[in-house]
């Protein structure tokens, strides 16, 4: 059986002095082995709260997330907007941290570590603190952790987000290499709408609040894909297809925005 994972008529509501908040509504789609999804949508839409719920970090209102073709619960990574190192281990520590977690003796652990790490280019900075790190190196070291649990699904919150425009390039590039290297399941959040057509095999269009699915686009670019693909034309056409979907609530929200 071809593994894959379910979403289905997924919603969370979350309580606040103000009342009720409706995160996400009748959300529902499949990912299939080996494929890269990226999510699109308006800030605020529950992009962030679709992949807490996957990863299994908080329960569903309603709906199911249902896991199949593995002998057991998937192993599920999650890499976040702001890395989440910790400051007080060095860079291979960091990376070698999640095994720790599942019971692997330490000679094991940081002979995986050190190979992910060296794939990752920071060979010469194993023993460094994240302090020490460029905010795009942090980020390298924050997929190395999440990868050297070997998962089945990884969960990619916007990890580009605060890097500058020639680092986000170059670590597209090798997101996608790594991904080529050891195919698994991606779903990669991103407010960059040129940045999901690049890497995903498909696109997920969420609405504003309550989040659910305006639109599912496949993308007709091959694989492997890397910079130079930046240039073709049906990016743009693309592009201006997802935008013309979502500018109608950016707008507005541009408008309740309080002045500063």
């Amino acid at each position: 059986m071809t593994a894959q994972f379910q979403v289905t008529n997924l919603n969370k509501n979350f309580s606040s002095p103000r009342g009720d908040v409706i995160a996400l509504e009748g959300v529902s789609f499949v990912v299939s082995q080996d494929e890269f999804v990226c999510i699109v949508g308006p800030s605020g839409c529950g992009k962030s709260t679709l992949l807490r719920l996957i990863a299994g970090l908080t329960e569903p209102t309603g709906g199911i997330v249902n896991f199949s073709g593995w002998l057991s619960t998937p192993r599920r990574a999650m890499v976040f907007q702001d890395t989440g190192l910790f400051a007080w281990l060095n860079i291979l520590e960091n990376v070698a941290f999640g095994l720790e977690t599942q019971g692997i003796a330490q000679n094991e652990r940081h002979q995986r570590a050190s190979e992910l790490i060296a794939r990752m280019g920071l060979s010469d900075f194993a023993r460094h603190y994240p302090y020490e790190l460029s905010g795009g190196m942090r980020q390298r070291v924050a997929i190395a952790r999440a990868l050297v649990t070997e998962p089945d699904i990884l969960l990619m919150d916007e990890p580009f987000r605060t890097l500058d425009a020639q680092t986000r390039l170059v670590l597209q590039d090798e997101l996608l290499r790594l991904w080529r290297e050891r195919p698994m399941m991606v779903l990669f959040v991103t407010h960059d709408i040129e940045e999901a057509i690049l890497l995903g095999n498909r696109v997920l269009v969420l609405s504003n609040r309550p989040g659910h699915i305006l639109a599912e686009i496949v993308v007709p670019l091959e694989q492997p894909r890397n910079l130079t693909g930046r240039s073709h034309p049906e990016i743009e056409a693309l592009r201006w297809q997802i935008w013309k979907m979502i500018e109608p609530t950016v707008q507005a929200n541009l408008k309740r925005a309080p002045m500063q």
